[in-house]
Parts: C-alpha cells; structure tokens; sequence
C-alpha cells in the first residue's frame, strides 16, 4: 500500500478545516438570518444586537464545521484507500455485485412507495436504501467465493476432471517469506492440502529473492533461483491459491518487519524459518507456522527395542561411538560403532532424546545370540556425511 507523506497529509487537514470554517460560518450566517428574521421582540428590534446573533451564529458553525472537516473528508478518503488497497479483488467484486443489486431494488421500492401521502414515500425508501446498501455490501463481500463460483458455473463449460479436483481451502491466509520459499518444502506442504488458506507473496519479498538470484556469489544465485523456481511452481498448483500482492510499507525499511505489518493489515499468518522474524512476529502478536516445527512434529516415533538401518558417518565424542543419520536428519548414536564407519548397519534402539534441537535416537549393535526383533518399520538411512 503507498503511504502519503505525513506532511501532505497535515495540509490536506489544514486545508479540509480552513474550507469547513468558510463553509460553516456562510451557512451558520444563513441560520442566524432565518432565526432573526422570523423571531419577534428584541432580536428585530435592537439592530446590533441582530448583528451580535449573526456573528455568533457564523462563529459556531465556522468551528464546528473546521473541527469536523477532516472527519468528513481526509479520514473517510485515507480510510476506503486502505480498505481498498487490503482487501481482495474477489471482496471488492462482491461488495461491488451487492451494492448494485441493493440500489436497483430501493429505485424499485421508491417508485412504489412514491404515491404515499406526507412525504412518507421518500422517507421509507431513503432508510429502506440505507439498510439494503448495508446488508447487500456486508453479504456480498463475505459470500464472495460464492458469487465467483456462480459465475464460473454460468461461463463456458469446464472440463469435467477439473471439476472433480478438491476445491482449494480459504482459511486464515499465509504471507511466505523469503526463507521459506528458498526451503522449498512448502511446496510439497501445500500439495499435500495442509496449507489453510491462500498463500500471499509480497513484491518485496519477490524482488528480494530477485537480489539474490543476481548475486555474484555462486551459493546464493542457487538459492535465490531456487525461490523464484518453488513461487512459479506454487502459482502452477490448481490446489494452492497463490496471490502476489503489492502492499508495501515504503516508511519501514526492514524486510521483517514489513511482513508483519502485512500479516496484521491482511489478519494473516507468517510462514517462515527465519528465527528473528519468528520472534519478532510472536513478539506483535502474529501467528507463524514454521516448517521446521512441523517436520519435527511428524517426525516417526521410535521406541525402545526397535530394530533400524543406519549408515555410520563419523566418530562420535564419546569413545567407541558411531553417528549415522536418518533421512529426516534424525541423528543416531551407536555405542561401538566407531570402527564401522561408512558401513551399513543394523542397530537396536535403546532411547530416545527429544531436544529443542531436535530428536537424537541412542542404539547399539545386536547381540550374537538374541533373537532379532521384528524392524517395525522400513527405514533407509543411506545420507550423505555433514
């Protein structure tokens, strides 16, 4: 969303306020002339005080039209800007589409009701209009998913396979930033329909990772090509809605806190694994969904006693310990596997330790003579030395 100058904006003010004074001083001028002219008695009689009235009467609307002036003019203008520029194509559409209807129906109401006697006609249709205006706009912007599918529905035919595809969720909306969607796992989140709502991508976060595709060094032109490749991918999926918004706060120079002004004008979440944006968007109140938190909640459990392959990489600290690593990153320390390394081998599970970093699973080698427990579960575990 641009932001004006806070200066221009204090001179529209001053002028909406010197405009209201004029205003309100000719028209409490035209009150005090009608009230003096139909009164009788001392007003009419004693000219300087008539004056006196007039004067009085030009000064109480002069200020309270000035004071009242930017609530009539620049509040309402900043305010249906801002409205304007946050909300959706989709919700401007809708509140458009009832607004219509809502003043076809009172022009047919008030041609009804115009034979009434007293004026009662006009009265009834002018509230009537108001409260359908109200209702029609409310409704059509809250339903607008609703009329957008009526009106897909009445276009040309749509192929039949399309139609039968899950209908993309609209939950609580998701600003990406550049983190994530260097990650790329967001893609396979989205597609698997665990996303909650539609993904929003600001264009600075776009010409953000358009800086890094550009940058001399070889590691971040990867992955900057890399989050320019999973935003084309997301905008390709039928099942993720992908929307590129241009709300920017110019006034805010970091990138972080940008996107959490974004996220509480749009009342949506932040996707992100950067740690600093993370606190500071549960810092401001903002809900974060962090790819990382959701790979370690479906980590697979194992338990004491389970049987699993792993690969030995390196030493571990301790004397006689091996580590290997599961395809997950799961770390696996083997009690003495030291001497087997870059060997595939088949462990038993003794515990488990689950860190804030992360979870680190504890084995050893199976004894000779103890009958092998049934693996409860496949795991590959060929991954490459850290």
């Amino acid at each position: 969303m641009h932001e004006h100058n806070p200066a221009r904006i204090r001179r529209a003010r001053t002028l909406s306020r010197i405009v209201g004074a004029a205003a309100g001083f000719v028209l409490g001028i035209l009150y005090g002339t009608f009230v003096v002219t139909n009164s009788s008695g001392f007003l009419t009689q004693n000219r300087a005080v008539a004056m006196a009235s007039l004067l009085a009467a030009g000064v109480a609307g002069a200020t309270s039209l000035s004071l009242a002036a930017p609530l009539l003019s620049v509040d309402p203008f900043l305010w249906l800007e801002r409205t304007l520029d946050q909300a959706p194509a989709s919700q401007i559409l809708g509140a458009t589409i009832g607004l219509v209807v809502a003043l076809l129906v009172s022009a047919l109401v008030a041609v009804l009701l115009a034979p009434l006697p007293w004026g009662l006609g006009v009265i009834i249709s002018i509230a009537l209009a108001f409260a359908l205006v109200y209702v029609a706009v409310r409704a059509g912007s809250r339903r607008r998913d609703a009329l957008v599918d009526v009106f897909s529905r009445s276009g040309p035919a749509v192929d039949a396979a399309i139609l039968d595809d899950p209908a993309p969720q609209d939950g609580q909306p998701v600003v990406v930033d550049t983190s994530a969607l260097i990650d790329g796992r967001i893609v396979d989140v989205a597609a698997a329909g665990f996303m909650p709502g539609r993904l929003l991508l600001p264009g600075f976060v776009l010409e953000e990772l358009q800086r890094i595709a550009d940058s001399g060094d070889p590691i971040r032109r990867a992955k900057g090509r890399r989050g320019l490749a999973v935003v084309e991918t997301l905008q390709q999926e039928r099942d993720v809605r992908c929307e590129l918004i241009d709300l920017d706060f110019h006034g805010t120079p970091e990138v972080d806190s940008r996107l959490v002004k974004v996220a509480r004008a749009r009342s949506a979440a932040i996707m992100t694994q950067d740690y600093n944006l993370n606190r500071l968007a549960q810092i401001e109140g903002v809900r974060v969904l962090n790819l990382n938190d959701l790979a370690n909640a479906v980590k697979p459990i194992v338990a004491a006693g389970e049987s699993m392959g792993v690969v030995i990489v390196k030493e571990g600290k301790e004397p006689h310990q091996g580590v290997g690593y599961l395809d997950d990153g799961t770390m696996v320390v083997v009690e003495n596997g030291r001497g087997h390394q870059d060997e595939s081998v088949t462990v038993t599970v003794t515990s488990v330790l689950q860190t804030a970093a992360g979870r680190m699973i504890f084995a050893a080698f199976q004894s000779a003579n103890e009958e092998r427990p049934k693996p409860a579960r496949a795991r590959a575990a060929k991954v490459a030395p850290r």
